[in-house]
C-alpha cells in the first residue's frame, strides 16, 4: 500500500511590505507533494492562504485552512497545532507520514510549530533557506532544508531509560536503548546510551539474582562517563556481586541475606507488596536455615539428621518424612522451634515476637501463598521491621550493611 503524505504549513503575513509570502510558500508545498495541506492562518493571512490553495490548484477535499486566534502566544500555538496532528490522525494519517513548514508565521507560530512537530514525533520538519538580500531570500534561490527530528527522539528516549532505570524498570529501559537509532546521535550520547543498556542489563540480572551476568555486564561500562556515576555500585555492592558471583564463598551466607532483604525492600519501594512480604518470609526462612547449617548444630533443614535434634522433637519431626525420598525437610516454623529448642535466642525470640508472627500469619492468607487477601502496605512495614528486629539480634549491623549493598541510588 502507498504511503501517504500530509504537510501542515503555518501561514504569516511575510516579514517585510514588499514580500509577497504566498510565493515561496506555493513552492514548497510543491517540493513536498502532499496528498492533504493544512494551512495554519491568523485572521490577517487568511486571505493568503486562500491564495496559496487557488494557485496550487488544491481540490476541497485536499485541503484545509485552520485560524489561529492566540498567534503571539506559543504555548496557544502548540495546543493548536497538537490539534491538528490528531485531526490528520483521525483522517488516517500516521505521525511518520505528516511533515510541517515552519518558514512563515510569527515567532510563537514558529516555535509552537516546531514544538508540536516535535511532541508527536512526526516524519520531518522543513522550513525554506537559501542567498538572501537586505535580510530576505531571493525569489528563486530557495532552499528547502528538512530536518529529521527523530534524532531528538532517541536522545529523549535515552533519557526515558534512565529515568525508567532510576525508577527499577530495567526490562522496559533496555526494550527502548534495544529500539534506539543510535546512529542519529553524536559519538559521546551514542556511548551513553550504550553504556545505559548495559546497565540496565546489569541491574536486571542482579534484581532477578543472577548475579555473576550482573557482575560481567558491569565490568564492561565505561564508568568515566560522569553521567553514570549514581547506578555506580559502591564497593560494599561489588564485593556483594563478587562473593555470589562465587569469588567470595565464605561469605555467600551473610550477603545472600542482605540481598533477598534489598530485593524486598525494592519490591516495597515498588509498591509490590505481596512480592515484597514473599521475599521478607524467604529472607526470615533463610535466617533461620543458615544458623541451624552452622557449627555446633549443622543441621540441614532439607535433610534433617534426627540425631542432631533434641529428643523431644525427633517425633514430631519425624511426621516431615517425604516418602519419595525419604528426607526428613521442615519449613519456617519447625526451624524456629528447632533453634528454640536447641537453646539459640533467636529461635526463642522468634516464639515470643507475637507482631512477627502475626504478621507472617496474614502472609499466608495473601494471594501469593494460600488465600485471596493482597497485603497491605501497613503490613509490609510491620514485618520489614520484625524482621530487622530478629536479625539484628544475631547481626546487629544488618541494617546498616544491607543500606551499603543496595543499588547506589536507593542507598
Amino acid at each position: 500500500m502507498p504511503s501517504k503524505r500530509a504537510l501542515i504549513v503555518t501561514v504569516g503575513t511575510g516579514t517585510r511590505p514588499n514580500v509577497y509570502i504566498v510565493r515561496p510558500l506555493v513552492k514548497t508545498i510543491k517540493d513536498s507533494r502532499p496528498d492533504f495541506l493544512v494551512l495554519v492562518v491568523t485572521e490577517t493571512s487568511f486571505n493568503y492562504g486562500e491564495a496559496i490553495v487557488r494557485e496550487v490548484g488544491l481540490s476541497k477535499e485536499s485541503h484545509t485552512l485552520v485560524t489561529i486566534k492566540d498567534f503571539d502566544d506559543f504555548q496557544a500555538v502548540f495546543r493548536d497545532i497538537n490539534h491538528v496532528f490528531r485531526r490528520l490522525l483521525d483522517l488516517g494519517y500516521a505521525h511518520e507520514e505528516i511533515q510541517i513548514d515552519f518558514t512563515s508565521g510569527t515567532k510563537a507560530m514558529s516555535s509552537g510549530a516546531v514544538l508540536s512537530a516535535i511532541y508527536n514525533q512526526c516524519q520531518s520538519i522543513k522550513y525554506i533557506t537559501g542567498q538572501r538580500k537586505n535580510g530576505v531570500v531571493v525569489d528563486g534561490a530557495e532552499k528547502f532544508l528538512t530536518v529529521n527530528p527523530a534524532g531528538i527522539f532517541a536522545l529523549h528516549d535515552t533519557h526515558l531509560a534512565r529515568e525508567l532505570i532510576f525508577r527499577l524498570r530495567f526490562s522496559t529501559a533496555d526494550e527502548i536503548l534495544a529500539e534506539l537509532k543510535v546512529d542519529l546521535l553524536d559519538p559521546d550520547e551514542k556511548s551513553w546510551a550504550k553504556n545505559l543498556r548495559l546497565i540496565a542489563q546489569a541491574y536486571r540480572a542482579w534484581d532477578i539474582f543472577d548475579h555473576r551476568d550482573a557482575l560481567q555486564k558491569i565490568d564492561r561500562v565505561q564508568w568515566t562517563l560522569v553521567d553514570l556515576h549514581p547506578f555506580r555500585p559502591l564497593r560494599a555492592g561489588r564485593m556483594l556481586l563478587e562473593g555470589l558471583a562465587g569469588k567470595q564463598k565464605d561469605r555467600a551466607d551473610e550477603l545472600l541475606l542482605q540481598d533477598l532483604f534489598n530485593n524486598a525492600v525494592r519490591r516495597g519501594r515498588e509498591g509490590k507488596y505481596d512480592d515484597a512480604v514473599a521475599r521478607l518470609y524467604r529472607t526470615t526462612e533463610l535466617f533461620a536455615q543458615q544458623l541451624l547449617m552452622r557449627p555446633p548444630y549443622e543441621i540441614q533443614t532439607g535433610n534433617v539428621d534426627l540425631n542432631r535434634v533434641p529428643e523431644a522433637m525427633r517425633s514430631g519431626l519425624e511426621k516431615n518424612r517425604d516418602d519419595r525420598d525419604g528426607r526428613v525437610k521442615i519449613g519456617l516454623k519447625h526451624n524456629y522451634q528447632l533453634l528454640a529448642e536447641l537453646g539459640h535466642p533467636v529461635g526463642r525470640h522468634f516464639l515470643e515476637n507475637d507482631q512477627l508472627r502475626s504478621c507472617l500469619g496474614e502472609r499466608n492468607g495473601s494471594i501469593l501463598a494460600h488465600g485471596i487477601r493482597p497485603i497491605t502496605k501497613r503490613l509490609y512495614n510491620n514485618l520489614r521491621s520484625s524482621v530487622l528486629e530478629l536479625f539484628k539480634m544475631e547481626r546487629p549491623d544488618f541494617q546498616q550493611q544491607a543500606k551499603e549493598v543496595q543499588f547506589p541510588w536507593l542507598a
